[in-house]
């Protein structure tokens, strides 16, 4: 097999990982803000398509840095192990990546939430002090 073809493979596998792993997080991860973001809904569904504008942008431009148009130094033109070997290594690092970043995003996102539940609760003032200000 050339090596063009293995990279058509490799971008077309990339392409697939990115277009099924995204919707499918989104879909489980909806939940999981919703209960993060319980005390304001409109804050957790615009993080939430913070969140998917940031996830399409990060991994597709790791598809295109990871793109070759010409066989790298020592390729020959039919695949051997060493191209093989490489080809896996660039889907791994795109599958380590976006683990690492959904688990900071899983882990973090407590925080997020009850830093912006904090904030709104010292923008409303209490109850009392809406009478006494005349404020409906």
């Amino acid at each position: 097999m050339d090596w063009w073809i293995l990279e058509i493979i490799v971008i077309a596998i990339l392409v697939l990982i990115l277009g099924a792993l995204g919707p499918l997080i989104k879909r489980f991860g909806r939940s999981y803000a919703a209960d993060v973001f319980r005390a304001n809904p409109r804050t957790g569904k615009s993080y939430l398509v913070l969140m998917d504008i940031a996830y399409y942008l990060i991994f597709g431009a790791y598809v295109l840095f990871t793109i070759q148009f010409d066989r790298d130094t020592g390729w020959t033109a039919l695949v051997s192990a060493r191209q093989l070997e490489s080809s896996v290594v660039r889907i791994g690092g795109m599958l380590l990546l976006m683990g690492l970043l959904h688990g900071i995003n899983v882990l973090s996102l407590p925080v997020i939430g009850r830093l912006f539940s904090l904030n709104r609760r010292l923008d409303d003032p209490p109850e009392g002090e809406t009478a006494r200000l005349g404020v409906a």
